[in-house]
């Protein structure tokens, strides 16, 4: 929800698009007034943790679907979509963050990266688990 005069590197993304070929400036995410969405599924945990099936942890995957889901939901009408996309095939950020309508674990299965790391096959379950839910509801993204 850029608006004219908003300074992108004075924004919560604005570490990103330093010295970065592409604009992703007129991004919805850029000012919106919660960016945690865009790094929903990103939560503290060691590598070798996986979801349990514990109460709290179900609550804790609950809303983190739903924050993705939202922020995918916003994604798919997004201007900067493309550029997005491709600054997430990039550097750290493949790793971590919604970019240009995906989650880290499509962005490395688009990378071909190996699925024996727990962490990988983690952020591959959890997008799963976000695509599923919005297949469920009837969603686009």
């Amino acid at each position: 929800m850029a608006g004219a005069g908003v300074n992108i590197k004075s924004s919560v993304f604005g570490y990103l698009f330093n010295d970065r070929d592409l604009d992703v400036s007129d991004g919805l995410c850029v000012n919106h007034n919660n960016p945690d969405l865009w790094f929903a599924g990103e939560v503290d945990r060691n590598d070798d943790e996986v979801w349990s099936n514990n109460a709290e942890q179900l609550n804790r995957l609950k809303l983190e679907v739903e924050k993705a889901v939202i922020a995918l939901s916003i994604c798919s009408n997004c201007p900067a979509k493309i550029n997005c996309l491709e600054l997430g095939m990039r550097g750290p950020q493949k790793y971590f963050g919604i970019y240009g309508g995906t989650m880290p674990g499509e962005r490395l299965v688009m990378l071909g990266k190996s699925m024996k790391k727990a962490a990988t096959a983690q952020k591959v379950a959890f997008a799963k688990k976000v695509r599923k839910t919005m297949r469920e509801r009837g969603i686009d993204g």
